[in-house]
């Protein structure tokens, strides 16, 4: 199973440790340096390790420590040299070789940090989404902890002066949101992922950077957004995993404000945005319909456009196998159709 903890990794009672490293042999912070003080013969050895390549980006170096716990430390690059941030790309093939050992390891239980988030300058949701789906398959039988940042979302300047307070782009969710709820469907992560998505595909300039997710086009930077909006608008237990099915509450007493301020504030731009989102998404408004009509769009954007339904769903089965299974001919003709009449492909 996946869990979370605010806690010093090394304090942590697990068969494994994963250690954030570069690939020049030096560990001078963060949770490089406390494995560095904590497990000496470990740094000689990734040392030695980086001197005769025997380390490099989607190659851990893995030490045993003689201890009960940890059993191992998992030497993970995610940086080329520690001057310089990470990348993606380098968590996702360290993931790859992490996988790997874990197929033969045995071990019950591992603990990672947060990758690549601290200097490394990657956000820790995306990083921990591509975790999570990458090592989805050893959840069942590993305990899987990882390891908060001690800079959550919430600390944000930008968000420390406007937790709770509504902007346009804020009270337009929420009240499609409202809209959504009141038809009698429950809310969830994906439900409002894909709701942001169509109010921004309509040309409401949310700045949200949507990317291909396993359900669909999925935005990082809206994760934050909805922590801001928490207690006063919304309730939820947690969005630090990213799933899908996490239920979003909205707070029923203040909807009342929340559409005061869209009749009072939105520009008729705005407004109109607003019917453009809700027509466009009228009976398709199940997590099963946004996800068919998010995922379609977002291909028509990325790929040269083709109204083809072989070709869709050929671009679909590229995409993930569930989703090839998932949607079928009729489901995507009846999306396409909706998608040609109600925005424009150039």
């Amino acid at each position: 199973m996946f869990r979370t903890e605010k806690e010093n990794i090394i304090n942590i009672k697990a068969d494994a440790l994963v250690n954030s490293v570069n690939l020049v042999g030096v560990m001078g912070k963060g949770v490089a340096l406390a494995v560095k003080e904590a497990f000496p013969e470990n740094y000689k050895l990734y040392k030695k390790a980086c001197e005769e390549k025997r380390i490099d980006i989607g190659k851990i170096f893995v030490t045993e420590t003689g201890r009960l716990f940890p059993r191992y430390i998992i030497n993970f690059p995610t940086k080329k040299h520690w001057r310089n941030p990470s990348e993606y790309s380098w968590i996702e093939a360290g993931l790859v070789s992490l996988k790997e050992w874990l197929k033969t390891s045995g071990i019950k239980s591992l603990a990672i940090p947060p990758l690549g988030s601290g200097s490394g300058k990657l956000d820790w949701n995306r990083v921990k989404q591509m975790i999570i789906s990458e090592l989805k398959e050893f959840s069942n039988r590993i305990d899987i902890i990882l390891i908060e940042p001690d800079f959550g979302f919430e600390n944000a300047e930008t968000l420390k002066v406007q937790k709770n307070n509504l902007t346009p782009a804020r009270a337009m969710l929420l009240y499609l949101l409202n809209k959504y709820r009141v038809l009698g469907y429950e809310i969830n992560l994906l439900v409002v992922q894909k709701i942001a998505y169509f109010l921004q595909r309509v040309g409401e300039p949310l700045k949200l950077n949507f990317q291909k997710g396993f359900y669909g086009p999925y935005a990082y930077n809206l994760i934050p957004v909805l922590k801001a909006l928490k207690p006063k608008y919304l309730s939820f237990t947690s969005l630090d995993d990213s799933k899908p099915s996490t239920i979003i509450r909205l707070n029923q007493n203040v909807m009342d404000e929340v559409e005061s301020y869209v009749n009072t504030n939105l520009t008729s731009l705005q407004k109109e945005n607003l019917e453009k989102t809700i027509s466009l998404i009228q009976d398709f408004e199940t997590p099963f319909g946004l996800e068919l009509l998010a995922t379609i769009d977002f291909i028509f954007i990325q790929e040269k456009f083709k109204s083809n339904s072989d070709w869709i769903l050929s671009e679909i089965s590229k995409w993930t196998n569930r989703k090839a299974n998932l949607f079928k001919s009729y489901h995507i003709q009846v999306a396409k159709e909706r998608l040609l009449k109600s925005l424009s492909y150039n």
